[in-house]
């Protein structure tokens, strides 16, 4: 039985020269995380390249987007920021080099789905996952639509109310282990743990964190877990999806998004060390996170985790600059 190929395929088949895939991240980010979840997903190896927060202008200086992006604490050293190069040959055998760049986690996530998602007239033969945003218009429009919304409404408050418990209410050992298990080379880590307080105050006017901003965000979760969870219940039996009856963009990026909010930990799956529902040191904070947690819209995470996160392919790794310590 033959086996259909992706698009990516097709080209390295005439090149034969790979399409190298560079990652540069924040590791505990959740929209990171959305970038690599995708990558994981479409089984594309790659290298990433961690940073952490305020260090991370360093890592992008080189790399800054041409505009500053819209929304709150947004800057030109955006991440995730996804190189791709591919080698071709010409007629004339001189080797040509096309390079493609994205500092989106939606974009990066639709050129992967466009570049590696088994093809629509596959019906089951090829080795490729299934396509994220469906082969079918309509769905594809709503999946989209679900994508802009978490992107609006689940990612902002997220990361506002992890902040307002991690650097404002935590012990300072959990705001400076944010710097250590891999997340970042050693000398960031060393950075990172020696100017915290400093780096703590700007992260939380940037992204205007404090405790008014923060209860609003808590209200704004409660609102779309409860709304999620109702969808999540009307739907046919069987395994639940936000999209028809598989796993789509939609659960991705909500999972991703979300995710830290209901405390899913790299043991669950999430690409970097993030804290745990228990490092949490506010018993406010601890209790608001296990109650999204027990929604159904949180357990849907959870399983989401648990099915689909998937792990990185052989030929993925970690770089490094600065003589192995950034």
């Amino acid at each position: 039985m033959p086996v259909e190929t992706t698009k990516v395929q097709e080209q390295e088949k005439h090149s034969q020269q790979p399409t190298a895939f560079t990652l540069r991240s924040i590791a505990f980010s959740h929209y990171n995380e959305k970038a690599r979840w995708g990558l994981d997903y479409y089984k594309v190896p790659y290298i990433e390249y961690r940073s952490l927060p305020i260090c991370h202008m360093i890592s992008m200086f080189k790399y800054k987007a041409k505009a500053r992006p819209p929304g709150p604490g947004a800057s030109v050293f955006v991440t995730p920021h996804l190189t791709v190069e591919h080698n071709s040959n010409n007629d004339s055998k001189e080797k040509e080099k096309e390079t493609i760049i994205l500092n989106d986690s939606k974009k990066i996530l639709e050129f992967l789905s466009d570049q590696y998602a088994a093809p629509a007239n596959s019906n089951g033969k090829s080795s490729a996952p299934p396509n994220l945003y469906s082969n079918d218009e309509a769905s594809k429009a709503k999946i989209q639509a679900l994508e802009e919304r978490f992107n609006t409404m689940i990612g902002p408050h997220v990361r506002r109310v992890v902040y307002y418990e991690v650097l404002l209410h935590s012990p300072r050992s959990v705001a400076r282990s944010l710097g250590q298990h891999d997340n970042a080379g050693k000398l960031q880590s060393w950075i990172w743990s020696l100017f915290l307080p400093i780096f703590v105050w700007m992260l939380c006017k940037a992204m205007h964190v404090n405790e008014t901003s923060a209860a609003r965000s808590r209200d704004v979760l409660k609102r779309e877990f409860e709304h999620l969870s109702r969808v999540l219940e009307s739907g046919p039996p069987g395994p639940a999806y936000l999209v028809g009856n598989q796993f789509t963009a939609a659960d991705l990026t909500l999972a991703s998004l979300g995710g830290l909010a209901v405390g899913v930990t790299n043991e669950d799956g999430y690409g970097a060390w993030v804290p745990s529902i228990q490092d949490m040191a506010r018993p406010e904070g601890r209790k608001f996170m296990e109650e999204l947690r027990a929604t159904t819209a949180g357990q849907h995470i959870m399983e989401c985790y648990k099915l689909h996160r998937g792990h990185k392919v052989p030929g993925s790794g970690y770089g490094f600059s600065f003589f192995g310590l950034w």
